[in-house]
């Protein structure tokens, strides 16, 4: 194969004699109007092939089983494209189990607070704590109407009944009612404070319930953020951006190991060419300079292109000391593809 060297030298040999035979042809009549002749470009020859520069991992934190793969290796894919269908029961199984906890545990808080309040009002009469305790109970009535509510509200998201966006509103419509009860409650706590009333053992078992409440609300906010992915769609997994498919590492009835990587997905909008210039015509190669792309698997087509950048450090490639060019293509097609040797031609002005 000829090297990058003796390719570029012929090229530009090729050039100066086309340029000395211009010179030499015998002049023309002097009656006849003399014809231009068009200027031979000066180019530097290289050898490259067509890469990606981004290579997106489709990575999961939990262990669901393999429904369905849409997709094969090697395969162009649309944003939105369904790549797996995952069975998802276990993780939300878990998921339902932990919300239940939460619940439990909220109304763990909720008794024992009731219980303290109670006490500190038995020897109390003040018209604001009366109130305050008032608001409270009703407060209270709706945030405990709507924990219940919630439950069933999970079990028709998590069957696909409900959407997300429905699903997400009543969720903040019952942390409001908890804000409320807790305002409330805040307020209580403080007047209560004044007149100095409480009971420590009552109190203890409070903070010991809603450090309880913390520690599940963490392990639920866990689970959530596994499934808050680009690339997750309810129960499948999908294309976020336009790519090629592959090292698709698991098939139907497989589970997927927490951590593992499904597949890869190829961006094809980082697609370029990285080419090798001989280290003695790299000062003929600027940023920007337009390039003619030639792919081998049909020489007749060409694409056009920019230098993009150039690499700040020499390599020795087959024994030749080469600088690593990269080069943007335009008006991408679809016989372009990632790996295919192309050659470009690199204008020197």
């Amino acid at each position: 194969m000829m090297t990058i060297r003796k390719k570029a030298i012929l090229a530009i040999l090729a050039g100066s004699l086309l340029l000395s035979v211009g010179c030499s042809k015998p002049a023309e009549s002097t009656s006849a109007e003399a014809t231009p002749t068009p200027e031979q470009k000066k180019t530097v020859e290289a050898f490259g092939k067509v890469e990606i520069n981004e290579i997106r991992n489709i990575n999961l934190d939990f262990e669901p089983v393999v429904e369905a793969v849409h997709v094969k290796e090697g395969q162009r894919v649309k944003q939105g494209d369904i790549l797996i269908t995952l069975n998802m029961k276990d993780y939300q199984s878990e998921l339902t189990k932990k919300q239940h906890e939460l619940n439990t545990a909220r109304l763990e808080v909720q008794k024992l607070q009731n219980k303290l309040l109670e006490e500190q009002l038995e020897n109390n009469s003040d018209p604001d704590i009366k109130k305050l305790v008032s608001d409270l109970s009703y407060a209270d009535s709706l945030y405990q109407k709507g924990l219940k509510d919630q439950e069933a509200q999970e079990t028709l998201y998590q069957s696909g009944s409900l959407s997300k966006h429905d699903y997400d509103t009543f969720v903040k419509s019952v942390d409001a009612a908890k804000k409320a009860v807790d305002d409330i409650r805040y307020s209580l706590d403080i007047a209560l404070h004044e007149k100095k009333l409480g009971n420590k053992e009552l109190n203890d078992s409070i903070a010991i319930a809603k450090e309880r409440t913390a520690t599940i609300e963490s392990e639920i906010r866990v689970l959530k953020n596994m499934t808050e992915k680009s690339y997750i769609k309810g129960n499948t997994l999908a294309a976020d951006m336009d790519g090629i498919v592959y090292d698709i590492g698991y098939k139907v009835g497989d589970r997927i190991g927490s951590g593992d990587k499904v597949l890869s997905l190829m961006n094809l909008d980082t697609m370029v060419v990285k080419a090798n210039v001989a280290e003695e015509f790299i000062k003929d190669v600027k940023l920007g300079a337009a390039v003619e792309i030639i792919p081998l698997a049909d020489k007749g087509k060409a694409y056009k292109g920019k230098v993009l950048s150039l690499a700040g450090q020499a390599m020795v490639e087959n024994g030749e000391t080469v600088v690593p060019v990269e080069i943007t293509i335009d008006q991408k097609d679809a016989f372009l593809l990632p790996n295919f040797n192309v050659d470009v031609k690199i204008d020197m002005e």
